[in-house]
């Protein structure tokens, strides 16, 4: 590495890598007191948990130009640590306050607000005992505001009534994107305060509300000249009726629509197409009533769209996707997760019509039942996310075919693929030396990874093996191998031992997490593992560990936590869950 580049390029280096993950930039810090200047400077996110609270001053003096905080795995008082945080002079655009056990309280905290009043996001999602006092304290503290998250409060009965989010739209003029998802007790008049007093409206999600009326829907489409954005569910299903015809007539920006879990006809989806819209992006994840010609009709009025989720159509067979394919020129995402009548046909189809695609995610599919010949298919996709989970028919040729014809996967996630052997991996490593994300949990058919191979993943940085049969001999590959992992998962891999792990923590230096979950590791190798490799963050140790607080201490010192919590590791890993893949969608597009 050449370290005598000008200051301003290693800036952009440094930007670049901050935009994909903050944490890339830690081991750059330690390159030079030059780097380490740099990356405090383009620094703009931190997390603050429990293990970063004692020291918050100072990574507040650290990173001048934070302009996101988010509190996460937090336990302590939110109200007094935010007003640390805004007595620190920060220009602050973003926080997150998800998940926590209540709304912080801005308006008692009298310099909370004054620093803060600028601020252009919140996110709020799942916040406890969340209700329509603390709407209105958002509308008066945070004038400001552009994107508001408030969707599925954390309390039952809801707490949010069209009172507050008629206050609240009162006072955010200026708001342009609103999650008012899972406040199951709104209803129209809510939907009509914001689009009458939120002329900027760009995007609205509100799934789960299901006192809103298919007319309240048509109004918002007429009303908000400016909406670009739109998702709903349970169109045409109790209570909700089906759209008027002339709903989309005057929606003349829209270019993101998500009308998942509904029950549509196809005169509706004709009536959308025929509208004319500037879609990008359509979602129909797990739909009703509406027919493969009604489909076609859509999809050849729209050869423009970028993203595409047919979740769950089980009407689809591969000869129909034969015909959609010829509609999909442009297509960069696209999704038949649980269409279970396609095979590796339709995915071989796919890649070879849709030359731009980036992302495919077709779990729990057919794939592998076919008899598919590929030799007259001359195509290498540039596709770089491949999840193919829960295919139970999915066999080594299967996957050795698909690493020749998408040698450029970075992420591949096939697990719950008990058909899936040493062999099948191996093809993937040998052909696909971009890769840096793989999945291969529960694939009971991997009994070993071997012990001769004659090729490197420096690349790859995160490995999931749960529940798989992979021991401390596949470990002392991977190691060798492998050496620039981040992120390795081993839960429920019962053939593990100490030994392996020794190996892997000593030779991946990079390494930041480790999920020892039910495999048979000595409680005396924390200590060593903390000292063997000062990169690691986090570790989860086997079920019945207790560390004493002497050992905790120590360890929280080296900035490593031990956390019997596996469902938040804080990995590299471009997993998309269920239909939320608008963080995917932002690293394809």
């Amino acid at each position: 590495m050449d370290i005598h580049l000008p200051e301003e390029c290693w800036e952009l280096i440094c930007k670049a890598m901050e935009e994909d993950d903050y944490r890339f930039l830690e081991s750059v810090s330690v390159v030079s007191t030059l780097l380490l200047s740099i990356t405090n400077r383009v620094r703009s996110t931190f997390v603050i948990t429990d293990r970063t609270l004692p020291s918050l001053d100072r990574h507040l003096l650290r990173f001048p130009n934070l302009k996101r905080i988010k509190f996460f795995d937090f336990h302590h008082d939110l109200d007094s640590t935010l007003l640390q945080v805004s007595r620190s002079g920060l220009n602050l655009e973003s926080v997150d306050v998800s998940q926590m056990r209540c709304f912080p309280d801005f308006e008692s905290k009298s310099g909370t607000t004054t620093t803060m009043r600028m601020m252009k996001e919140l996110k709020c999602s799942r916040v406890g005992a969340f209700q329509d006092s603390n709407l209105v304290s958002i509308g008066e503290s945070f004038p400001c505001l552009e994107k508001l998250d408030i969707s599925y409060p954390n309390s039952i009965p809801s707490r949010v009534s069209d009172s507050g989010v008629i206050s609240l739209s009162s006072n955010l003029k200026g708001l342009l994107k609103i999650n008012i998802s899972g406040n199951s007790f709104i209803t129209d008049k809510s939907l009509i305060a914001l689009s009458r007093n939120c002329l900027l409206l760009r995007e609205i999600i509100f799934r789960d509300c299901d006192f809103i009326s298919s007319d309240c829907i048509k109004f918002l489409l007429h009303n908000s000249r400016n909406l670009e954005s739109l998702a709903i569910n349970g169109i045409g299903l109790r209570p909700r009726e089906s759209l008027p015809s002339d709903a989309f007539r005057f929606a003349r920006r829209l270019i993101d629509l998500d009308l998942s879990d509904s029950f549509l006809f196809d005169e509706l989806l004709c009536f959308i197409a025929d509208a004319k819209l500037p879609l990008k992006k359509l979602l129909l994840s797990n739909f009703q009533g509406f027919t493969f010609d009604g489909l076609c009709y859509f999809l050849s009025k729209y050869q423009t769209l970028l993203h595409l989720n047919l979740n769950g159509a089980n009407f689809l067979s591969d000869d129909m996707i034969v015909k959609l394919a010829m509609f999909f020129p442009r297509l960069t995402f696209v999704n038949l997760s649980f269409c279970s009548k396609l095979t590796g046909s339709s995915f071989f189809t796919v890649i070879e019509r849709c030359v731009s695609l980036r992302c495919m995610i077709m779990e729990g599919t057919n794939f592998g039942v076919e008899d598919y010949d590929d030799k007259e298919l001359n195509v290498k996709s540039r596709i770089k996310f491949l999840y193919l989970s829960r295919n139970h028919n999915l066999r080594d040729e299967c996957l050795e075919k698909i690493s020749r014809h998408c040698p450029f996967i970075e992420s591949l996630d096939v697990a719950q693929c008990p058909g899936i052997t040493r062999d099948g991996i191996l093809h993937v490593w040998r052909n696909c030396g971009d890769l840096r994300s793989l999945d291969i949990s529960r694939c009971t058919g991997i009994r070993s990874l071997g012990v001769v191979v004659d090729f490197e993943l420096p690349k790859l940085e995160s490995l999931r093996a749960c529940g798989t049969w992979i021991d401390d001999q596949a470990l002392d590959m991977i190691s060798k191998r492998c050496r620039g992992l981040l992120h390795l998962d081993l839960q429920g891999c019962l053939n593990v031992s100490s030994k392996g792990v020794r190996e892997v923590v000593q030779r991946c230096i990079r390494l930041r997490e480790i999920n020892l979950k039910y495999c048979e590791a000595d409680d005396g190798i924390f200590t060593w593992m903390v000292f063997a490799n000062p990169s690691l963050r986090k570790i989860v140790p086997p079920c019945g560990f207790s560390p004493t607080e002497k050992l905790q201490n120590f360890l929280l010192r080296h900035g490593c936590v031990i956390s019997h919590d596996s469902s938040e590791l804080l990995s590299i890993s471009y997993r998309v869950n269920g239909r939320d893949d608008d963080t995917l969608t932002r690293l394809i597009i």
